[in-house]
């Protein structure tokens, strides 16, 4: 029904949905329809996806490095769905605010010591500066760092079709059937990549629902708003953070979690010497 896969090498993953084998064997016409208004309700979708006959054939996008350092743990950001203009300018996280400005996404983890392609503002750099550094390892950080979308069919930021919510409109009520194929997806990623001490950082209500293992902490708003929650994954059994939604990455909550992140890894990998006391 959904064909995913994770291009280790490259930004694009080509990806395939067949409505009828996610319509349980049956065509469902209202959903071909909205198919059809979703795709052109966006011009870089347009660009990036197409239907034919009963498949919607679509670009997605993931950073999953080729390899991995063993001396690091990894560090997996799983994000709602990715932006069909990202994909087009074929940056993740390129652009925010109708394209006025590169996204936060890069300037948190460069803050927060995550992630930092130079010592300066990460901005410096072009989208598609920063996407070259980061599969050719042209960057610094304490983790291994993937960012994959929980859900890979890209929808447009707003409007009716917008975000995760706008894909719970097109697919209906056969969107948990799609959501349980891309948390297999997820799942067979994290567990063949994750290893014990590793953490999985989501900052979508869905991606979080979908990941924390049952008995862990259900998903709060609210509290999130004085705290990150922490839980651990079904798959593997990895740590799990969970963090406001992207807009809010600059909130004191999300960088200070961040930051702890980052300088706990920091401080395992290079203890600071012990104090000899003064000389004498």
């Amino acid at each position: 029904m959904l064909h995913r896969s994770f291009d280790r090498s490259d930004l694009i993953d080509p990806c395939t949905i067949s409505l009828t084998d996610l319509c349980g064997g049956s065509q469902d016409a209202r959903l071909l329809g909205r198919v059809s208004d979703f795709l052109a309700c966006d011009v870089s979708l347009t660009r990036i996806a197409s239907q034919t006959g009963d498949t919607l054939v679509y670009e997605s996008e993931s950073f999953v490095p080729a390899a991995f350092d063993p001396g690091k743990r990894s560090v997996f950001f799983v994000v709602g769905n990715p932006a069909p203009h990202s994909i087009a300018h074929r940056a993740m996280y390129a652009y925010e605010g109708a394209g006025r400005r590169q996204h936060r996404f890069w300037k948190v983890l460069h803050r927060t010591g995550m992630l930092r392609f130079c010592d300066a503002d990460p901005d410096t750099h072009s989208p598609q500066e920063k996407m070259r550094r980061l599969f050719t390892g042209d960057f610094t950080s304490p983790f291994n760092i993937s960012v994959l979308p929980l859900l890979s069919l890209p929808s447009p930021p707003g409007g009716p079709w917008g975000g995760v919510g706008g894909l719970q409109r097109l697919f209906g009520p056969h969107f948990p059937t799609l959501l349980r194929a891309e948390r297999a997806a997820v799942n067979a990623l994290l567990n063949e990549l994750g290893k014990p001490g590793d953490t999985v950082v989501v900052m979508q209500k869905d991606a979080y629902t979908a990941l924390r293992a049952p008995g862990t902490a259900p998903y709060d708003a609210a509290a999130l708003r004085t705290q990150a929650i922490h839980a651990r994954t079904a798959a593997h059994d990895l740590n799990l953070l969970c963090l406001s939604p992207t807009r809010l990455m600059y909130s004191a909550v999300t960088t200070t979690a961040l930051t702890r992140l980052a300088a706990d890894r920091l401080h395992h990998l290079h203890p600071a010497a012990p104090s000899t006391g003064p000389s004498t």
